[in-house]
């Protein structure tokens, strides 16, 4: 690294290094502030947590049982009838919450009110021991207006209690602005506990159960729809806990930890009873075929065995010969083929039914594993995927989603298949029939030419043993069956009931109290930052010191005073006093030997303390034994004279214009060496009268007599006397008052002294904080600008 390149990084160090200490100095110049907004910050975050309701979880976990569903796969007519969902646990998940199975819940806890009573400044809501119990609501709303939602106040009285509706803030909010209609209630009208009462808005009973010792407030949370949208959707989370295991939790969040418990459990059994509902349901579905078949087909096994045995005792028929009964089992076969062929074209149609509709296809498999239809089934297991890839896609996009769009379009034209399939299988069916049916007449054209007795008797038999046999085979389906409805089981298992382990998911006090209180701090920083950049005023020396190579050549500290007078002389060793003294032995540097010297004291703006600094520049200085003089150029507003109680009848503008001489306007004051020339009345022409050479001969002969001559001149910003006044002043003092003058003046005074050229500028910081001693007395000297 060579010279030139060391150099520019020690300067870019210090020039870093001093953006932090302006920084540092700007945040500890704001340091209250930072401190208020941090305690501000740390009081609305206490505020919070005082107001805000914590929320508790309560989760349970089910299993997702990986059984085949159904009943017995061999079973044609249970499977037939059979429709179970596919073993999908994100199924199982968008169910267990969707207002179907948790209106079930609801109808077990009671959501219908909540009940609150003031505790401090808020409410806290009562749940275990309520003395009052609300029954039989019904809500309504009137004039577009809905109670739901709205907090009731029940003040009790002697007779009974009276009703108030606490309107929200909201609402209150919403009526200023909007002019929207409050709820209003009859607050005066008195009710009776146990009675019903009927409002324009609810009605209701309420039954008083223990002493009511103060006001009560309930909120009517309306039926379970509006329950569900309102409290349970947003605070219910089902989830899978491991994607490996058909294993779901399911938890609620909700105010009052026993309540979670109670619908958690109320949830999960409701899941579990609608499974196995919904299980029996098609299993009574099936008993019910079975039940109309039984009496149709009893009542033909009846009527043939009535035929039979009349037959036989009419005409004392006895067994028929052995081809004849050959015959007769030929055709019972033929006949229950017939049946069991009648009765898979029925499942088709079926089949092909709940394929059209869209329902329950995965239970088609067995069913058509009977059928012996490979070909179906494939198309099966693929409309499967298609519909669980439609269920992904549905999640996630819209129904525009050109892929959602292709699946659809492809489960479209596999259930056509499907259709297609069973369609003609359908058919074959039908043509196996039809044959059996030409099989059935030939072995009848047989028997017609056995003897009339044995070929009636076979008749009767095959008839009998058909109806019988089909009788008996649907007596074993519905025995069963009926097995099978006691011992019926869900398709899922509670593992863990409802836990909560009673600590607040929400706030976290010491979370929220840390990062309210850093926020504070940051927002501190920031608003000092931003305070300061935006901040014009002068607020320390060193804003000056940024601004301008002029030097400082006093700082005096602040001064509070009622009535104008010389606080030098008040207490001679405060730290006012101190400060004019150092001014003097700044100012003292700068004088001319043997020579007066002429001290202009000006500021940029009224009311930066000029008068006062000129005045006790006077006083300091004859303390000194140095004969001073201090004269009053501000003609257009005096107030010098006031700080040595002396009038303002003659002074300079008496003598500018000619009515009085020097001697006549130069007043004595009550201290020796300390003599004062007052402004006089206001002239009609200030400026005209400072030009006048009167003004030099005055300062000439003065100097003839006096050390020292202060000039307390108008503002530099406001006229243009004092321009005029600093050709005779050996030095200018401008004076500027902290947090006060702003840092424009300091860069308006550096263009008027670049423009005038003017030399034996300085100074002087006013009204300083002095109590944290970081200025001290003084600040050093300098011998004027430009010298």
């Amino acid at each position: 690294m060579n010279k030139t390149t060391l150099e520019r990084s020690r300067h870019k160090f210090s020039e870093v290094d001093i953006d932090v200490k302006e920084l540092f100095k700007a945040l500890l110049h704001y340091k209250w502030s930072i401190l208020f907004t941090s305690l501000s910050m740390l009081i609305l975050a206490s505020f919070y947590l005082y107001f805000k309701i914590p929320m508790y979880q309560s989760y349970a976990v089910i299993e997702v049982k990986s059984s085949g569903k159904g009943t017995h796969s061999g079973d044609l007519l249970g499977n037939a009838f059979t429709s179970f969902s596919n073993e999908n646990v994100d199924k199982e998940i968008e169910i267990l919450q969707t207002y179907h199975i948790n209106n079930h819940a609801l109808k077990k806890v009671n959501f219908q009110t909540q009940y609150f009573i003031d505790y401090g400044f808020k409410k806290i809501e009562l749940y275990n021991h309520i003395p009052i119990e609300i029954k039989s609501i019904t809500t309504f709303p009137h004039n577009n207006q809905n109670i739901v939602g709205e907090t009731i106040k029940l003040t009790p009285t002697q007779e009974g209690y009276r009703l108030h509706i606490e309107s929200s803030i909201k609402n209150k909010i919403l009526h200023i602005i909007f002019g929207k209609n409050l709820i209003n209630l009859n607050d005066q009208k008195i009710y009776h506990y146990g009675k019903p009462i009927k409002t324009d808005y609810f009605k209701l009973t309420i039954n008083k159960k223990t002493t009511i010792n103060q006001p009560i407030y309930f909120i009517l949370k309306g039926n379970n729809r509006q329950i569900y949208e309102g409290m349970i959707h947003k605070n219910l989370k089902i989830t899978q806990i491991n994607p490996a295991a058909p294993l779901i939790k399911v938890a609620y969040k909700n105010s009052i930890p026993g309540r979670a418990n109670i619908y958690v459990n109320a949830l999960i059994e409701s899941f579990i009873e609608q499974s196995v509902a919904e299980k029996s349901k098609k299993t009574n579905r099936i008993i019910d075929f079975i039940n109309k078949q039984l009496s149709a087909i009893k009542t033909k096994v009846d009527t043939s065995e009535e035929k039979l045995e009349r037959y036989r005792i009419k005409h004392k028929a006895i067994d028929p010969k052995l081809q004849g009964a050959t015959y007769i089992k030929e055709l019972s076969n033929i006949e229950i083929e017939l049946s069991e062929n009648r009765l898979k074209v029925e499942l088709i149609e079926n089949l092909i039914r709940f394929t059209r509709e869209g329902q329950d296809l995965d239970a088609m498999g067995p069913s058509l594993m009977q059928l012996k239809d490979k070909p179906t089934l494939d198309l099966i297991s693929r409309l499967q995927d298609a519909q669980i890839k439609e269920e992904g896609l549905k999640s996630e996009y819209s129904d525009k989603h050109p892929g959602l769009i292709a699946v659809r379009k492809q489960i479209r034209q596999i259930k056509n298949k499907i259709i297609l399939n069973m369609e003609n299988l359908q058919s074959s069916l039908l043509h196996r029939n039809e044959n059996l049916k030409k099989l059935k007449k030939s072995y009848e054209k047989t028997l017609e030419l056995l003897p009339t007795q044995e070929r009636t008797l076979i008749n009767l038999k095959r008839d009998y043993e058909v109806t019988s046999q089909t009788y008996n085979y649907l007596l074993k389906k519905k025995s069963e069956y009926e097995m099978l409805k006691v011992t019926i089981l869900s398709d899922y298992r509670v593992i863990d009931y409802a836990y909560n382990d009673y600590t607040p998911l929400g706030p976290k006090n010491s979370l929220v109290i840390i990062a309210s209180f850093i926020l504070g701090i940051i927002l501190g920083i920031v608003q000092a930052i931003m305070r300061n950049l935006l901040n014009d005023k002068i607020q320390t020396k060193e804003d000056i010191e940024n601004l301008t190579t002029i030097p400082i050549y006093g700082i005096l500290p602040t001064l509070k005073q009622k009535v104008l007078k010389l606080e030098v002389f008040k207490d001679p060793k405060s730290p006012f006093a101190e400060s004019y003294r150092s001014l003097r032995t700044n100012l003292q540097f700068t004088r001319k030997e043997g020579e007066a010297n002429i001290i202009l004291v000006t500021s940029t703006i009224a009311g930066e303390g000029k008068s006062t600094t000129a005045a006790n520049l006077g006083a300091i200085f004859q303390m000194a034994n140095y004969r001073s003089i201090v004269i009053n150029l501000d003609l257009r507003k005096p107030t010098l004279h006031h700080y040595f109680n002396v009038g303002n009848s003659a002074g300079m503008s008496t003598y500018l214009s000619g009515k009085n001489r020097i001697g006549e306007i130069i007043q004595s004051t009550e201290y020796e060496n300390l003599d004062i020339i007052a402004s006089g009345p206001i002239p009609p022409n200030p400026s005209e009268l400072i030009l006048t050479d009167k003004l030099g001969q005055l300062f000439d002969d003065l100097k003839e007599v006096y050390d020292y001559i202060f000039i307390d001149s108008a503002p530099l910003g406001l006229v243009t006397d004092t321009m005029h006044l600093i050709q005779y002043a050996d030095t200018s003092l401008i004076v500027f008052r902290e947090k006060y003058a702003k840092k424009s003046f300091v860069t308006d005074l550096n263009a008027l002294v670049e423009k005038y050229n003017l030399r034996h500028i300085g100074i002087v910081l006013n009204s300083v904080n002095i109590s944290s001693g970081s200025y001290g007395y003084g600040y050093g000297y300098g011998y004027g600008y430009g010298k």
